[in-house]
C-alpha cells in the first residue's frame, strides 16, 4: 500500500468518526437501545426508583395493566 493511499483511508475513517451524532440525543437513544446492559443508576434515590419500577413491571406481567393492588376504585 502508498503512502497516499494510507493517508487518504486514514483521512476517510477521521471524518466518519467527527462526523458521528454525540449529541445528548444521540447518546439517550443508545442507551434504551442496549437496556439489556442494565440502566446505570448512581444514588441510592435511583437504586429505589429503579427497584420500585422493577417491581412495577413484574406486576403489570402478572396481572396486566391497570390498577396496583393497594389502589381503590372510586365508584
Amino acid at each position: 500500500m502508498k503512502a497516499s493511499e494510507f493517508l487518504k483511508k486514514y483521512e476517510k475513517e477521521q471524518q466518519e468518526k467527527e462526523a458521528e451524532d454525540h449529541s445528548l440525543e444521540h447518546n439517550a437513544r443508545e442507551r434504551a437501545a442496549h437496556l439489556e446492559q442494565g440502566l446505570n443508576v448512581g444514588s441510592p434515590y435511583d437504586w429505589e426508583d429503579l427497584e420500585k419500577y422493577k417491581a412495577e413491571l413484574a406486576r403489570m406481567e402478572r396481572e396486566g395493566p391497570g390498577k396496583a393492588k393497594g389502589d381503590k376504585e372510586k365508584d
